[in-house]
């Protein structure tokens, strides 16, 4: 079960990329900061895996979160 306090750290990281431009997605599909940190909190049996995409200069332009399957 997932702590509160996770969940809202989680989420003002979040919202700090995306206020530096950033956009965030989740399994391809473009989210929310709040979105995201749930997802991340509440699905215990999977494990996310974040890409950082940079562009030419260096800045972060997307986080991806895609879920990785364990087998």
């Amino acid at each position: 079960m997932f702590q509160k306090d996770v969940l809202d750290n989680m989420k003002e990281r979040l919202e700090k990329i995306v206020k530096e431009g950033a956009d965030l997605y989740l399994d391809g599909r473009q989210v929310s900061a709040e979105e995201l940190a749930w997802a991340c909190c509440v699905n215990e049996e999977a494990v996310y895996m974040p890409d950082y995409i940079v562009n030419q200069d260096g800045k972060l332009t997307q986080l991806r979160y895609d879920r990785v399957r364990q087998t």
